[in-house]
């Protein structure tokens, strides 16, 4: 209901209206798991303070990262009067990091901790989404163009950097008998910031997807990115524990 509202809602008392719905709907479905002996989704799990710091991490990324892509290729033909098959080579840039950072990822979470390791992953997305802002400001063409790719690869590396270490980080961070709800509300988070960011991202583009309206989609993601930095900052704990740690926790 808030995405099909996002997305079609054109302001005034029907946004307020279906936003209104959806907040209830949501409020439904708490109180009713709330009476259930063995509830599907138990929102006492975000006591967790990590738990909560994930919750923003995974949104942050859906919007900062995975949203924004689908709005690349209008951007890059909007901007530059590219051809498809020209914005998609381009976008390899902001791609290619998924397949080669990963790993990296996994030992700088092992040598950094999660605190500082998402502290720097979503910063590094929120300043490749500031770096596209700064690139439309460009005159020149080829500087514009130089920038713009700087930017899908400052974005790509960042979640390359964060996404695939955020299940591991619900699992490890977690009690053991909440492990599972927890990765299958990761899940459902996942799919719906996705869905949240491109309505989000939509609705500030609006229409007529002119050239300087895409400076509000990455003017969205970029504090979006830096307030679930602040977020990692703050709320999850310096070391990543190892297996024999959670163990004794769970014992």
């Amino acid at each position: 209901m808030l995405i099909a509202t996002l997305l079609h809602g054109h302001g005034g008392p029907e946004l307020i209206l279906g936003v209104v719905l959806a907040a209830l709907s949501w409020a439904t479905f708490l109180w009713q798991q709330r009476r259930r002996t063995q509830p599907i989704f138990d929102p006492a799990i975000f006591l967790n303070r990590a738990m909560v710091a994930v919750a923003l991490l995974l949104n942050a990324v859906s919007l900062g990262y995975w949203a924004v892509l689908v709005f690349l290729p209008g951007f890059l033909r909007a901007t530059f009067g590219w051809t498809a098959s020209e914005c998609g080579f381009a976008m390899l840039a902001a791609t290619l990091p998924m397949l080669v950072l990963p790993p990296l990822g996994a030992r700088l979470v092992v040598r950094w901790g999660w605190r500082r390791h998402f502290t720097v992953a979503l910063a590094i997305i929120a300043l490749g989404n500031l770096v596209f802002v700064g690139a439309l400001a460009m005159p020149d063409p080829a500087l514009r163009s130089w920038l713009v790719h700087i930017a899908m690869a400052v974005i790509g590396s960042g979640a390359a950097l964060a996404h695939p270490q955020l299940s591991g980080a619900v699992v490890a961070l977690v009690p053991a008998d909440q492990a599972g709800m927890a990765a299958a509300v990761t899940v459902v988070m996942r799919q719906a910031g996705f869905a949240i960011g491109i309505a989000v991202l939509g609705a500030v583009l609006g229409r007529s997807g002119e050239v300087p309206n895409y400076a509000w989609v990455f003017w969205v993601a970029a504090p979006v990115c830096a307030a679930a930095s602040a977020s990692a900052l703050l709320l999850l704990p310096s070391a990543t524990p190892t297996c024999g740690e959670k163990q004794q926790q769970v014992a």
